[in-house]
Formats: C-alpha cells, sequence, structure tokens
C-alpha cells in the first residue's frame, strides 16, 4: 500500500498477540494507519511469548552468526526498545543485567564462548572472565569451583515476557487498536481490494493482512493453500521457590550443558534441551495443537531429573529448590535458523512473520518495526531479503521431520540432541 494511503484510510489487520504481533500492531499505529484491529484466540502473550525465558542480547556476535548484521540491528533495536518500554510504563520486570556465555571446560571455552569475544560484531565491552570472575560476577548462582570461566556481554538485559505483552496491549489500545482477544479465525478470503476475514465472533475486512500466529502459523496459511518450513518445538521453562537471589544478575547461557538460567524475583528459572522436543512427535493422529501453552508433564520430570543429575553441583541454589511454577511455549525453527518475515508470494496482501528460532523475544520488537516498514512500503530499516518466505521452494521441505534433519545446527538445539531428548520420555 502507498504511503499516501495511510493518513486515514488503510485497514490493517494483524493474527496473534505474541511479541511479534504486537509489536507489528504498535509500530503501526504509531506510524498512523487508519485502522488497527489485532486478533488472538486467548489474550495477549497467553501462548509461546509468555512461556518466554526473556532474556535480550547481541546474540549476532558469536551466538548466531547466521543472522549476521541484520540481525544485530534488530537485537539492539530490541534492547532500546524494552528500554523505552520500561521508561513509560516500569512493570515489564526489566533488569540491566547483562548476559555470560558460560563454559565449564577449556575446551567448551574455545568451542562456544570464544566465537563470542572474538566476533567482530561483540560490544567493545564484552569481556572475559575466569572462574573466580564468574563466582563474583554471579553472587552465589554459580560454584566457580564446578566451571572454566565465561565472556561477558554487560549490554543485555532481562524482562517478563508476559508483563512485556500486557504493557504493549495496553499501549495499542491507547493509541485506538482494536483489540479481539478471545477470538478464532476460521476463514481468510483475499480479494482484488484486500482480505477478508471470518472469525468465530464475526467477520471483517482488511486491506492488508499480517500473520504472526507463531506455531499456528501454518494453521492459518493452509486456508490460503500455503505451508512454511517451521518445525514447532516444545519448550518447557522452571521458575523455583525463593532463594534469595540477588538482582541484577547476568543472564546464563551454557552450551554445554545446553541450558539457559536466570534470576527470576529471589528464584532461578532455567530450561534445557532435556525438556524439549519436536511437537510432531508428541501429537496424537489427526491431534490439532490448541492455543495456549500445552502441558506434557513428562518433559517436566526429564528438567527435573536433569536438574538432580547435573545441574545442582554447578548451581548451588538448584539444592533442594521446589518448583513454583512451569510452563510451556512452541517455538518454531526454521531450516536456516533465518526468520520469515515479509509478503507470501502471489499473495500482495498478505505478510506473514514467523520463525523465531526461540528468539523472538530479543527480535520481536525489531521485526515488528520491519512488518510496518513493508506494509507501508517505506524503505525498510533494515535489509529483510535474507528473511523473505520466497527463499523456500513449495514442495522442498514438506514435513516437520524434513525440516528437523535438515537442521544439522542450532544455537540450543540440534537434530540430535532433539532425539536425545525425546529418548528420555
Amino acid at each position: 500500500m502507498a504511503e499516501s494511503a495511510v493518513s486515514g484510510s488503510l485497514r490493517v489487520a494483524v493474527i496473534g498477540a505474541g511479541i511479534i504481533g504486537c509489536s507489528a500492531a504498535l509500530h503501526l499505529l504509531r506510524s498512523g494507519v487508519g485502522s488497527l484491529t489485532l486478533i488472538d484466540a486467548l489474550a495477549p502473550g497467553a501462548a509461546t511469548t509468555g512461556a518466554g525465558a526473556g532474556f535480550v542480547s547481541h546474540w549476532s556476535a558469536g551466538f548466531l552468526p547466521e543472522l549476521g548484521e541484520e540481525g544485530l540491528a534488530l537485537q539492539q533495536y530490541g534492547l532500546d526498545f524494552y528500554r523505552e518500554l520500561h521508561g513509560l510504563n516500569g512493570k515489564i520486570g526489566f533488569q540491566p543485567s547483562g548476559s555470560l556465555q558460560l563454559s565449564l571446560t577449556e575446551e567448551g571455552f574455545e568451542r562456544f564462548a570464544r566465537p563470542v569475544l572474538d566476533s567482530p560484531l561483540a560490544p567493545r565491552e564484552t569481556r572475559r572472565l575466569s572462574a573466580a570472575e564468574v563466582g563474583d560476577v554471579m553472587r552465589g548462582l554459580v560454584d566457580p569451583r564446578q566451571v572454566f570461566g565465561g565472556v561477558l556481554n554487560p549490554h543485555g538485559i532481562q524482562i517478563e515476557t508476559g508483563l512485556a505483552t500486557m504493557v504493549l496491549a495496553d499501549q495499542i489500545r491507547q493509541l485506538g487498536g482494536d483489540l479481539k482477544v478471545g477470538t478464532k479465525v476460521i476463514a481468510i478470503d483475499e480479494r482484488t481490494t484486500g482480505v477478508l476475514i471470518a472469525t468465530d465472533h464475526g467477520r471483517f475486512d482488511a486491506d492488508v493482512l499480517v500473520i504472526a500466529a507463531g506455531a499456528w502459523n501454518n494453521e492459518l496459511l493452509a486456508m490460503i493453500g500455503w505451508r512454511l518450513p517451521l518445525l514447532r518445538i516444545l519448550a518447557t521453562r522452571i521458575v523455583t521457590d525463593d532463594r534469595r537471589m540477588p538482582s541484577p544478575l547476568p543472564t546464563i547461557q551454557c552450551r554445554e550443558l545446553r541450558l539457559w538460567l536466570r534470576e527470576c524475583f529471589g528464584g532461578v528459572t532455567w530450561g534445557s534441551v532435556q525438556g524439549y522436543a519436536p511437537l510432531y512427535r508428541l501429537e496424537s493422529p489427526g491431534e490439532a495443537l490448541a492455543p495456549g501453552r500445552p502441558h506434557y508433564p513428562q518433559m517436566l520430570d526429564s528438567l527435573l531429573s536433569h536438574q538432580r543429575n547435573s545441574l545442582e553441583t554447578i548451581f548451588p541454589p538448584l539444592r533442594d529448590s521446589s518448583v513454583v511454577s512451569w510452563t510451556q511455549g512452541v517455538p518454531c525453527y526454521t531450516p536456516d535458523h533465518n526468520f520469515i518475515v515479509g509478503a507470501l508470494p502471489g499473495h500482495p496482501s498478505i505478510l506473514v512473520a514467523g520463525g523465531d528460532n526461540e528468539s523472538g523475544v530479543t527480535h520481536g520488537p525489531g521485526l515488528g518495526r520491519l512488518l510496518s516498514d513493508l506494509v507501508l512500503e517505506r524503505t525498510p530499516f533494515v535489509d529483510p531479503r535474507r528473511w523473505q518466505p520466497a527463499r523456500f521452494g513449495p514442495n522442498r521441505y514438506p514435513t516437520e521431520e524434513s525440516i528437523e534433519l535438515a537442521m544439522s545446527k542450532s544455537f540450543v538445539v540440534s537434530s540430535v540432541h532433539l532425539r536425545e531428548a525425546d529418548s528420555s520420555l
């Protein structure tokens, strides 16, 4: 749509009120679209976003190098965006914590932390820590006798994803957006002049439709005969009781353990590949993934076994801790570990965003701005070409299993690791 039409006539609908959909809606409203409708089967942040770990950092610097400088621009935008949101509201659990790549061994340091330290995209303040320095920085969360060292990026932050999404939803309402929560889309009909969207609460027209529904993207795209190569991964997160942990503390990534961990209101929240599994292997034949956070208790049992067997020695606060809450989300991986953002080929009125590769919280604000630029036909603030949906042929990955087999490497999981986790059920 030409930008001149934005002055009051452009009607945009966004399906999906997670972090990407809410960010897209907010940026579009800030740009002055005529009307904005945000649709979600539940409530904002009630599905995968609300189950997110909530840490944001410069992942392109040695951790997700495949995202390159374009990804780094999104990451910096996310850091700045959440600081702004914190300044507006102050109720998003914002902590200027820093992010730590933790290494248990020298071999692990060279393999996983060294690329972060030496990355040309790393902030200049990024520094190496000895085991003793890790102990000092983490203030009791890590036993320095059990680790080799790490690399600290002091610019990383953490947020509470559910709180942040609710604040975004309030901003959308204040700017005049129409939130249709508890509303399920049942049909999408692209027409010559726009899109007709049918829901279980009625029908309405839009000039442009943005689909940002995460694990439910393909269910919606099937209504127009499309499918994206998205591997849905069930991911489990634990929150412990209050362990009197100080804050802020750096968030931790330990690739030798395939684990992330951080302080959370005095307790510890964490997850690892032992709590992951491709969703298609868990679903019964013909079973559809219901919106929200599915609960598979066997994944929680797997995490707790991993805690007792591998983690309590390294992270003393986990000893004798109890589970206050646990949740599950369904991030989606793509074969090349890059996002999918842009217009669908042959469907000029429909744009899609997906394939967060478990980094949607970091990149969601920037992806939302990018979607707004694309809808309004502005020069995108970051080059989106590597993320275009058209890069995948229509029949190249016919099943989720074929995507899993194509994923030889990932920053959190690999096909081998997923199979290891699945075998523990």
